[in-house]
């Protein structure tokens, strides 16, 4: 069925195109021979309007290349409801490389704000001893994004709980002598947001330089008196995105979901956990709150301070690359660690991709944890011949949703998955946020991308490819959280009502735009 997905998609399309010049046709008839009050004259000619926006929409969605299957859906609405798809594609379907703010921003893309990291030598004789399918991995995740393949440089500790990983930011922090960067998608004036902020606070009345950036939308209920004493005390407080007006204003579909703090360029930390009490399993709505953070010393975290100016940037304007902020040491290790931006002013998906070269690659298992699943065409064929190759394919999703309806698209993936003997947890402790990707127990992801085609191609994103760093505490934790999931039986699934297969069928028609 999906390899009929593009050749679907163009047949909908000519039917739709034939119904909008039917209107069409229909609207100039009646505003040229048919008597009508000015009232139906306003309403024929408000019609007429919208049918040739719609007709010009439609050719610039068929026209384009890029990723058929997301225009499936424009189509549909555009066809049944032409006023609401009309407004709901100039808010949500308009591409981020068509935008005023892209152009204006010339550094975000190519790697361009890459100015303090040097190049990558595949050539290099400690990097040719590597077994070549890891390295053709990272080679992958470096000519899509530019970004510095770090070896035997970078440690990683993996964080499992948000108690952790806050006691250790917090000390951290306490222990700044020059600057912190932080930002996140999410963050609260809770309790764990509140202490942070005092933390905060002090170092920047101390003299050290504070820059605390986050995303609008997804800090929506932040209180602004909060922030307000933050500026007081020299906090430097940087908004991606402020969106004022959310009609007509794509601003409002691309966000950025990086979660990332640097102190010094002598710590990092990134993953999954934003900054608010749910994290720490306080006044957790959905049981036990499963995430999964990293902290990160060494050359890699660099590569992480370019990403956060590079935000910074977008923001502000100002591109900053004064090499005060590049100062990581190396750390002893055996390992390979790079950072993997991904965001909608690539072409071409960078995690996206490389996790399809995981996939292939793999010869005895992959293990998932993601709190969505939303697959396109190329992960789920991918997928699909990895379980037929014989490898063990075990992926973990909520077993309490937080998003009913993102929810149900994520269910309406399980019967292909589960057709292709691929083997599917739910979590029974709560709701597991963590964003894990394990390969063969020896390379891994683990980051703020989940495995959904918001994550692809929609919202900026970061993860860390491991090897030899942090992947065993990986797999543990991966181990033992199956213990505590139920496996999806495939006959129960299979005998559920036609309703909810009905249901399963019309949200997976949607995925692309999740």
């Amino acid at each position: 069925m999906r390899s009929n997905y593009k050749r679907i998609a163009w047949i909908v399309a000519i039917v739709i195109f034939g119904l909008i010049v039917r209107w069409g046709f229909q609207n100039v008839v009646e505003l040229i021979f048919t008597k009508m009050t000015p009232k139906q004259y306003i309403y024929s000619s408000v019609n007429f309007i919208t049918t040739g926006l719609v007709v010009l929409i439609w050719i610039g969605i068929v026209s384009k290349s890029e990723y058929t299957p997301s225009k499936l859906p424009w189509l549909i609405f555009l066809a049944f409801e032409p006023f609401i798809g009309l407004l709901l594609f100039l808010t949500f379907g308009r591409s981020f490389r068509n935008t005023r703010r892209y152009f204006k921003h010339p550094l975000i893309k190519d790697g361009l704000y890459l100015t303090n990291e040097v190049n990558t030598n595949f050539n290099d004789q400690a990097l040719k001893d590597i077994d070549t399918e890891i390295t053709d991995i990272y080679k992958v995740a470096y000519n899509s994004t530019k970004h510095k393949v770090n070896l035997n440089n970078t440690s990683v500790e993996v964080i499992n709980n948000g108690t952790d990983k806050f006691n250790f930011l917090e000390a951290d922090l306490q222990g700044a002598k020059k600057f912190i960067l932080m930002q996140y998608y999410i963050i609260k004036t809770d309790t764990t947001g509140v202490r942070i902020f005092d933390i905060l606070a002090q170092k920047a009345k101390e003299g050290i330089e504070v820059i605390l950036m986050y995303d609008p939308i997804g800090s929506v209920f932040l209180n602004k008196r909060v922030l307000k004493k933050l500026r007081i005390a020299g906090v430097k407080i940087v908004a991606v995105d402020k969106v004022y007006f959310g009609f007509f204003n794509s601003k409002i579909n691309y966000r950025n979901h990086r979660k990332m703090t640097i102190i010094d360029s002598r710590v990092a930390y990134t993953g999954g956990m934003n900054l608010g009490d749910e994290y720490q399993n306080i006044n957790s709505k959905y049981g036990i709150w499963r995430d999964t953070h990293l902290k990160v010393k060494g050359l890699s975290i660099n590569s992480l301070t370019a990403l956060f100016f590079r935000d910074y940037y977008y923001a502000t304007s100002i591109f900053i690359e004064d090499k005060k902020y590049y100062q990581a040491k190396a750390v002893k290790v055996d390992g390979l660690v790079q950072v993997i931006p991904s965001g909608p002013e690539f072409s071409n998906p960078p995690i996206r991709n490389v996790y399809v070269k995981m996939i292939n690659n793999a010869k005895k298992s992959i293990k998932i944890m993601t709190p969505y699943l939303a697959l396109d065409n190329e992960i789920i064929t991918s997928l699909i011949i990895a379980s037929n190759s014989g490898v063990d394919v075990n992926i973990i999703i909520p077993g309490v949703p937080d998003k009913k309806s993102v929810y149900q698209v994520t269910e309406s993936f399980v019967k292909e998955l589960l057709d292709a003997n691929i083997s599917i947890y739910k979590y029974t402790k709560g709701f597991c946020h963590a964003k894990v990707f394990i390969v063969d127990d020896n390379i891994a992801s683990c980051g703020t991308y989940n495995f959904d085609n918001r994550s692809a191609r929609i919202n900026c994103e970061l993860t860390m490819l491991l090897y030899n760093q942090g992947v065993n505490s990986l797999v543990l934790d991966f181990d033992s959280d199956i213990l505590v999931s139920e496996k999806i039986n495939k006959k129960l699934w299979d005998k559920r009502g036609l309703l909810d297969k009905i249901i399963d069928g019309v949200f997976n028609l949607f995925s692309p735009l999740v």
